[in-house]
């Protein structure tokens, strides 16, 4: 009889613990879709709304729209937050937008068809780093003239292509016409060197791609770094001060 209690107990408690859950997955969802429909109705007809997801912040959705970093919507909808979040802890504050960002950058890049990118790799790779460059950037030739000393301390460089002067500029058609050639790495090199290449645009071409992601993804100017683990280093770094920074986060 007591064990026979004991069951019913534990039964209830289940149950109830599996009704709030219930309750509050559908308030969440019901914050979700009316956070939604207020910026689908304020938006311009260009922004694209990508998703509204639940955070571990109660009270706060993180809004995510193309070509712009994730935003927070208060639950009611009446609030959007552009701007870092921190968790405040014994140890300190704690950047949980950052964290969130390194999380959708390495997402974003290990998503991308490895043939994609113009690659530099050396023998042995101890790192591998995403580099947003643009062919007519000072500093993106000062790294690129450096790349067999990147390639000597074992990183591995993956250039997305990212034309500051914008789609419609001859930056674009430059680093589209390497992108698209027969011998990709021989041309991005010419072309890194002030040198000039035959236009030759294709339709497989990813820099559209790359250049949307990288606005995504929040680069403000190339060359742009991100790491393995989705850290995002802003501009130009020295082949060993890289290598000092990819070690000190193994």
């Amino acid at each position: 009889m007591m064990y026979l209690t004991k069951s019913i107990t534990i039964s209830v408690i289940i149950l109830l613990s599996m009704s709030c859950t219930a309750k509050e997955d559908s308030i969440n969802s019901e914050a979700a879709q009316l956070i939604e429909n207020n910026l689908t109705e304020m938006l311009p007809a260009e922004s694209k709304l990508l998703s509204v997801e639940e955070t571990d912040m109660d009270g706060f959705f993180e809004v995510n729209i193309e070509g712009v970093e994730p935003l927070y919507a208060s639950a009611d909808g009446n609030y959007l937050v552009s701007g870092d979040i921190y968790l405040i802890t014994k140890d300190g504050l704690v950047n949980k937008s950052e964290a969130r960002r390194d999380y959708q950058r390495k997402t974003l890049i290990n998503n991308i068809d490895k043939d994609d990118f113009i690659t530099f790799k050396p023998d042995l790779v101890d790192y591998k780093v995403y580099v947003f460059t643009d062919v007519d950037c000072g500093y993106c030739r000062q790294f690129h003239n450096q790349i067999d000393e990147y390639l000597s301390l074992g990183i591995q460089v993956n250039y997305l292509a990212y034309p500051r002067a914008g789609l419609n500029s001859e930056s674009y058609e430059k680093i589209s016409s390497a992108w698209c050639d027969e011998d990709p790495q021989y041309s991005l090199t010419l072309l890194k060197q002030g040198k000039e290449i035959d236009k030759k645009l294709c339709s497989n071409s990813p820099v559209d791609k790359h250049f949307k992601l990288g606005q995504a993804i929040g680069v403000q100017g190339t060359p742009s770094i991100v790491t393995e683990d989705g850290r995002m280093i802003p501009g130009y770094l020295p082949p060993q001060d890289l290598l000092n920074i990819l070690d000190a986060k193994s």
